[in-house]
């Protein structure tokens, strides 16, 4: 019982560290060194509320953004228009064309996933 509340406490204290250490490094240094450790230090930073993807079931270039989104740990809520009519009238109501259309932290990404835009949206101002 002891070793579980230890792991437990370890674990909370790493993610607080590691949510510590990407607010306090910078996260311009995600921007200009986009490294893996810099961008799973920037995932602990989103919520799955911060980053909207507008997605349909047939769309190749969706799964590419959801798998680079997952390989990193980023947190994102999916829109699949193919199964919810209530996501293809939000698609629609920003004058969306194209998919993966993803809404991150407000800034809207209008010409598919980029990792770079991405990346800016997340660590701007």
């Amino acid at each position: 019982m002891d070793i579980k509340r230890i792991l437990v406490v370890s674990v909370i204290v790493w993610g607080a560290w590691a949510t510590f250490k990407a607010h306090h490094r910078g996260q311009a240094d995600v921007s200009a060194n986009p490294t893996e450790e810099n961008l799973r230090a920037l995932a602990t930073t989103v919520q799955a509320s911060d980053v909207v993807m507008y997605s349909t079931s047939e769309c190749v270039y969706c799964v590419q953004a959801k798998s680079w989104l997952n390989q990193f740990g980023f947190a994102f809520t999916e829109c699949n228009m193919s199964v919810d009519n209530q996501c293809l009238k939000e698609f629609k109501s920003y004058g969306a064309d194209g998919t993966p259309f993803l809404i991150v932290r407000g800034h809207q990404m209008k010409d598919g996933f980029d990792s770079d835009e991405f990346i800016a949206a997340l660590t701007k101002g």
